[in-house]
């Protein structure tokens, strides 16, 4: 399953741009990443060379988190080699947690350190190679280690594949560039099959690649980007190169999983904005003239649930452009308008205590249609927990409760061990003035909400998602009326 990825048009992210924008989908690999060509390529190498014997063989990996993850993803099918992951501190913790669970033993490394330093995640694993007996070093970067054993090969098939699916025709070509690799062996070799191809570069805002010269400031977006150029990385064949801020390349990137259906995650995102950036300077004579611009969609959104596909990440370090945050800010406030839980009009709530039993609650909870039940302190009247439908119609059904057994047995407790040594629910305060955005954030996490006074001492009401559904259609019907 690894190559042969699929080629989609983006139709609706550059559609204010007069030209044809393709994607090819290096996503798709397995690992979700260009990297499982090269990884393939690299073990099928040291295989061949008698060079990966048994898992006493360690491989040390200086990457973003890729090529590591790649190459482990392979392990189990070559005699279970171990994999050491040298990984910058901006790696993604989604992307930490997957190393993990390769079994990937990870050596993070500052992110300013230049190549030459000791600090360096080059330096730091050459010495770790050095010092252990069966290790072998991948230095990605290498012109020895990647381009003449395992780029030719893997750009040529990755490049006939390109012009296959594009028919012969492509006018640009937008490459995300971290080791040179890549889009060093894409140019050499579609350069000779279209003369006129340009083919254009993609590092990070404050990333060195183009020049070598070292930049004050950092970046967020992995996987493109580096503070030297690369031996590998032959800068005659690239035609020109577009520096991308993190924020055109986050936004970007939420843009195409939203408007195309597409997974990608942030290099990608710095990729196609390129692109469009690009695009909006060509000129079109006529809809059949129009240029035809290809983006490599390298890394996938799975493996950036905590950054990319959090809102609450994108917002703490202001990576959202102007658009998304205004959305962000009218699903979460604007739509509410102030409003709180009491604007809900919930009716009262109807509880019931622990002493009653499950025959009781459930003949209740059917003929109220209810699918929860608070469970009541008869004493004080305090709210103890909480008794589902659900779960009690499929214990009764299974026979593991009767109906004679007393509900607080069976219920969910908000301060103790649950049923079935369950885990206790963590309790939070839903009052009549919390506001309704919230809730809806509330709602996020959990299917119900009970609804108290500050102190917890009366149970007002239980809401669910579809109350708040239910308030914004009303509010909506009634604005459309007046």
């Amino acid at each position: 399953t690894i190559g042969n990825t699929p080629v989609v048009r983006l139709k609706n992210t550059g559609a204010k741009a007069q030209v044809e924008l393709l994607a090819k989908t290096e996503l798709s690999n397995p690992s979700g990443s260009i990297k499982d060509r090269v990884a393939r390529r690299i073990v099928s190498n040291l295989v061949a060379a008698n060079k990966i014997k048994d898992s006493r063989t360690v491989l040390v990996v200086p990457s973003s988190g890729n090529l590591a993850i790649s190459l482990a993803l392979l392990s189990p099918q070559h005699g279970h080699y171990k994999v050491i992951g040298l990984i910058p501190e901006r790696t993604s913790h989604d992307r930490i947690q997957l190393l993990k669970s390769l079994g990937v033993e990870i050596v993070r490394t500052p992110m300013e350190a230049h190549a030459d330093s000791a600090e360096s995640q080059f330096s730091i694993a050459k010495k770790i190679a050095a010092d252990l007996q069966d290790a072998i070093l991948i230095d990605e970067a290498s012109e020895t280690g990647n381009l003449q054993k395992n780029g030719d090969s893997i750009c040529q098939e990755t490049a006939e594949e390109i012009f296959i699916q594009c028919e012969g025709r492509l006018d640009v070509l937008v490459v995300g560039v971290e080791s040179g690799g890549a889009i060093t062996g894409l140019a050499r070799t579609l350069k000779t099959k279209i003369p006129n191809l340009r083919v254009i570069g993609v590092e990070p805002q404050h990333s060195s690649l183009e020049d070598g010269v070292s930049k004050t400031g950092s970046w967020k977006v992995e996987d493109i980007g580096g503070n030297f150029t690369p031996s590998i990385l032959d800068r005659s064949v690239v035609d020109a190169w577009v520096q991308i801020s993190d924020q055109e390349s986050y936004s970007t990137a939420r843009k195409i999983i939203r408007e195309e259906g597409i997974f990608c995650g942030p290099s990608s995102g710095s990729v196609v904005a390129a692109a469009i950036r690009l695009a909006e300077t060509m000129s079109v004579h006529s809809e059949a003239s129009k240029p035809r611009i290809m983006t490599i969609l390298n890394d996938t959104a799975r493996n950036y649930t905590s950054t990319l596909l959090s809102d609450d990440w994108l917002l703490e370090h202001d990576l959202m452009d102007e658009a998304m945050a205004k959305s962000v800010a009218y699903h979460r406030h604007e739509k509410y308008r102030a409003a709180s839980v009491e604007d809900l009009q919930l009716p009262a709530a109807v509880t019931i205590p622990p002493t009653a039993t499950l025959g009781y609650a459930l003949d209740l909870m059917l003929t109220r249609d209810f699918s929860q039940l608070p469970v009541i302190n008869p004493t004080n009247r305090k709210l103890m927990g909480y008794i589902s439908l659900t779960a009690l119609s499929t214990d009764l059904e299974d026979g593991r409760a009767n109906e004679a057994d007393l509900v607080s047995k069976w219920m969910y407790s908000f301060q103790r061990k649950g049923p079935k040594g369950g885990a206790s629910t963590k309790y939070e305060v839903i009052t009549p003035e919390t506001s309704l955005a919230d809730l809806a954030k509330f709602f996020e996490k959990h299917s119900f909400a009970v609804v108290t006074d500050d102190g917890r001492r009366w149970c007002l009401g239980v809401a669910t998602k579809y109350d708040l559904m239910t308030f914004l259609n009303r509010r909506q019907s009634s604005g459309r009326a007046f």
